[in-house]
């Protein structure tokens, strides 16, 4: 066999021996976590003591593959929250883009919620993410100077 010839083999051989490496390493729970659920609502409170922020549903987004999640239009719905921790583990809470609290936001605001079906409580509803948008009169309000 040429020299040019080896180097192939030696070459074809890592490539698919990398790939094979990748391809083990890959677990089923990797594949298997559920996507968020985008919901839009108005907020209504968030419970320190419970963990729970609650919202009435404007639009629902996907349906859940379990029923009992399912939300509907007109109704409140409540969300677990880890309000604290990990960027990996706890509810991020966006105010017009800017990292914000679940205790800066107001009753009465425009929210969407990302969420997934609770790991830990089954049958419960995980908040994974919250966007709230400013309105341009609160933006002007906050921000007099801008135009």
């Amino acid at each position: 066999m040429s020299i040019r010839a080896r180097r192939y083999v030696a070459l074809f051989a890592a490539l698919g021996f990398s790939l094979g490496i990748g391809w083990v390493t890959a677990t089923p729970a990797d594949a298997a976590k559920p996507k968020s659920i985008k919901t839009e609502g108005k907020w209504e409170s968030y419970d320190v003591e419970a963990k729970t922020v609650t919202v009435k549903i404007r639009k629902t987004g996907k349906k859940p593959k379990d029923a009992s999640l399912k939300l509907k239009k007109g109704k409140s719905a409540t969300f677990s929250v880890i309000p604290t921790g990990s960027i990996l583990t706890r509810t991020s809470v966006a105010i017009n883009g800017m990292k914000g609290a679940l205790t800066d936001i107001n009753p009465g605001k425009s929210v969407i919620i990302y969420w997934q079906p609770d790991e830990k409580n089954e049958g419960d509803r995980f908040a994974r993410k919250i966007d709230v948008v400013m309105s341009r009169e609160e933006w002007l309000e906050k921000y007099p100077d801008a135009k």
